[in-house]
């Protein structure tokens, strides 16, 4: 279908797109505040009338020019989105008029902390645990200062009125990808992975949200008139889940690793796809607390102790079917590292399936011996 390729491709090439997107909100005058963390409420952003841009790099290119000012020993993500900023080659970094971080990882938080002396950059406080009432508390205070540092740093006024419309145009992007991925999951022979992924990893990156949601609702369509045909063969190869760090712009390597190897990567549980876009935010309850209690329950291995990323884990596996579970973990990050003892536990002692963990920096050179390993993994379930 031509249709379709063409709507993969406008995805696929969504984060090069994004530039000349950019230069017409600058053109116009809209502000643009860019973010690396699924934590943060895109809704204010939105309410403040700015463009919310994705940040979070794992790029290559960049990781050399972020080891000149920052420690080899830290993670690829830290370094090549530092790198990228510290470069002045990014014209993403250099369209955002603001940057919001938060108290994640201790490698973030220090990214954060000196990117100040780059651009204006607000830090929310994070709790370190997710459940409490003052944890929720903490929370919620962190989100009504971030309204009044957009309302100083932009001068407008965020109002109740316009937050709650935020708050439902975000739903709507939500429940549009979740029904496109719940269509693909039932009928995962209409889409490769490698597809599926390109259109639900760069949503975040089609800076014109109502043509993105336009091929969103083609694609689902697309899905449905395929298997009414009776046009494609049911998907016999192992179900597997993939979980733990983001991997950004090397999703791609990752997603053709497992296919190549005989796998059907069914479910990506990471912040590049699940994690912030699984829950909806309740639009009867007042808007900061929704806001709050939304982003406070993100399944992230920062919270101690880390229960909703378990939970999560198992409806997906039942869910989805799952055959093996595939923890990456990008070296040096000792946050998603440690997890991966209690992980391994609960998925091949509580749910009887295969386990396997990577940690690597996913670069060339090491795409032979993942193969060979994902391989070996696949042909074992």
């Amino acid at each position: 279908m031509e249709q379709k390729e063409q709507i993969i491709s406008r995805f696929r090439n969504a984060r090069a797109n994004a530039v000349s997107e950019l230069n017409k909100f600058k053109k116009k005058c809209i502000q643009i505040v860019g973010y690396y963390c699924a934590y943060t409420p895109a809704e204010l952003i939105l309410a403040a009338g700015a463009i919310p841009l994705r940040l979070c790099n794992s790029s290559d290119q960049y990781v050399q020019e972020g080891e000149i000012h920052l420690p080899r020993n830290l993670c690829t993500i830290v370094k090549s989105s530092f790198g990228e900023a510290v470069s002045s080659k990014s014209p993403y970094f250099k369209a955002a008029d603001l940057i919001i971080g938060e108290t994640t990882c201790d490698g973030k938080k220090k990214m954060f902390e000196y990117l100040r002396d780059i651009k204006p950059t607000y830090i929310m406080q994070l709790p370190q645990k997710s459940a409490g009432n003052e944890e929720f508390l903490l929370w919620k205070n962190e989100v009504l200062r971030l309204k009044m540092v957009l309302e100083q740093k932009f001068d407008v006024e965020i109002t109740d009125d316009k937050l709650k419309d935020a708050i439902k145009q975000k739903n709507v992007q939500r429940l549009a990808l979740k029904e496109l991925y719940e269509q693909w999951r039932k009928h995962p022979e209409a889409l490769h992975s490698s597809e599926i992924y390109s259109v639900l990893g760069n949503f975040d990156y089609r800076l014109d949200r109502e043509k993105a949601l336009e091929d969103i609702y083609d694609m689902i369509r697309y899905i449905k008139s395929e298997i009414s045909n009776a046009a494609m063969n049911e998907h016999k190869a192992p179900r597997i889940l993939l979980t733990g760090c983001p991997l950004g712009e090397k999703m791609d390597r990752m997603v053709n690793i497992v296919e190549e190897a005989g796998g059907n990567l069914v479910c990506i549980e990471t912040c590049d796809w699940m994690k912030g876009a699984e829950e909806l935010i309740d639009e009867e309850m007042e808007p900061y607390s929704a806001i709050a209690e939304k982003y406070l329950q993100m399944p992230c291995p920062v919270m101690s102790p880390n229960h909703n990323r378990m939970a999560l884990l198992e409806r997906l596996i039942d869910d989805y079917q799952v055959d093996g579970v595939i923890d990456f973990v990008l070296q040096a990050c000792l946050t998603y590292s440690v997890e991966t003892v209690p992980l391994k536990r609960f998925v091949k002692n509580k749910k009887r399936i295969g386990y396997m963990v990577l940690e690597t920096n996913l670069t060339q050179s090491d795409s032979g011996q993942l193969s060979t390993r994902v391989g070996a993994f696949i042909e074992m379930l």
